[in-house]
């Protein structure tokens, strides 16, 4: 029996459009699974966010308008939003990825010199975040139903 498999809605943020454009392309041509919305501002992204559902958030760590850092606290706290977010941070520094994955973030890449090689990787990182979050659900839920089926004398 085929499976059917929704398309992964992807929010892309940069403020390179090059890359956004790049990443786009590489997108389209490697991963059919995929549909990738590109913004080139944190502020696009809070407008598209309220606008349409997405199954991940991709942020670059700087941004004209802020840190990827910030973007994903006020993604978690503000919005209340716990949809897997992966930061590319092209810095390489290891105080940046501790402070990232200390704010919420469920996955920090380096940002390559070779698009392909990047896309091909963020593809498969996105593939393991939305599967665990797609089972996080699914525990919490079956917690849920555990929780509201027992019954104390």
């Amino acid at each position: 029996m085929m499976e059917f498999e929704f398309k992964k809605k992807v929010l892309l943020v940069a403020d390179d459009t090059d890359f956004l454009d790049q990443m786009k392309i590489e997108f389209e041509d490697e991963a059919d699974n995929l549909e990738v919305i590109p913004v080139s501002s944190v502020d696009r992204a809070f407008k598209c966010l309220e606008k349409e559902d997405f199954d991940v958030i991709v942020s670059e760590f700087q941004n004209s308008d802020g840190t990827g850092i910030e973007f994903l606290k006020e993604v978690r706290e503000e919005k209340k939003m716990d949809i897997p977010f992966i930061l590319f941070n092209n810095k390489k520094k290891p105080k940046i990825t501790l402070k990232a994955l200390n704010a919420g973030t469920n996955r920090v890449l380096n940002k390559g010199e070779d698009v392909t090689i990047s896309c091909k990787i963020l593809n498969q990182v996105i593939e393991q975040e939305t599967l665990h979050y797609k089972w996080k659900k699914e525990v919490q839920q079956h917690r849920s139903n555990f929780d509201n089926d027992i019954v104390i004398f």
